[in-house]
């Protein structure tokens, strides 16, 4: 079994798995019921087939039994008749799966490797660049790290039309180590929420995760606006 990470954290779990697995062993781990192979048979590509089919074996193996997962209008997962909030990631080879009994969880996974600094102004402020600048040059690593960070905030808060640069702010601290915490906020002109990040570096995944109050006063045209990189 490629559960490559579990770890517990205060009321929830967070899952890790590398997807090695071919399709047809992938479809039995997943358990899927009549609603879901008609999903799965919308599905073309084979990557995406062993991504959604590894996301639903990796949270069968957290809750113990089969989940069927659901979706709200906006794109948003939740697990049907379950009692715990969801939050998705997936790169290339990996998903990753955060669950948690009451708080809203978010999560994201990037490939080590990846490169992302031709993008870096499209989600760091000034100075959070500065903060990646160092004196060989710029830290693909940082640059991931705060794009790992605000891709889970994004997925914790319920808005929609999210500028990156100036909405979420990642304040790094000492991040040399392959695990920790940073703090971070997300703001508009209506509210400011400060959330505390954790990320850890495994397998040549980074990945980083949080969770947030249901601090809200969530209106109806907020709900419907809710808009999230979630596993479709």
């Amino acid at each position: 079994m490629p559960l490559v990470l579990h770890k517990n954290i205060e009321n929830g779990q967070i899952g890790l798995w590398k997807i090695s697995e071919e399709v047809e062993e992938l479809m039995q781990l997943s358990r899927l019921n009549s609603e879901d192979l008609i999903t799965f048979s919308g599905i073309s590509a084979l990557h995406r087939q062993k991504e959604w089919l590894a996301t639903r074996a990796l949270i069968n193996n957290l809750n113990g039994k089969p989940v069927q997962i659901k979706y709200f209008n906006d794109g948003k997962p939740y697990p049907e008749n379950c009692n715990f909030n969801l939050s998705i990631s997936h790169t290339r080879e990996f998903v990753a799966v955060l669950i948690h009994q009451n708080l809203i969880p978010g999560i994201d996974i990037e490939l080590e490797s990846r490169q992302v600094g031709k993008v870096a102004s499209r989600f760091l402020s000034p100075d959070e660049f500065d903060i990646c600048n160092e004196h060989e040059g710029i830290s693909n690593r940082k640059l991931l790290i705060h794009w790992c960070a605000k891709e889970a905030v994004f997925k914790m808060v319920p808005f929609s039309n999210i500028e990156f640069s100036s909405d979420i702010q990642i304040v790094l601290n000492d991040v040399s180590n392959n695990s920790g915490s940073f703090p971070g906020i997300f703001k508009n002109s209506s509210v400011q929420i400060p959330v505390n990040l954790d990320y850890l570096e495994t397998n040549g995944v980074l990945m980083v995760w949080g969770c947030m109050k249901r601090s809200i006063q969530i209106t109806e045209t907020t709900e419907n606006s809710f808009n999230t990189n979630h596993d479709q």
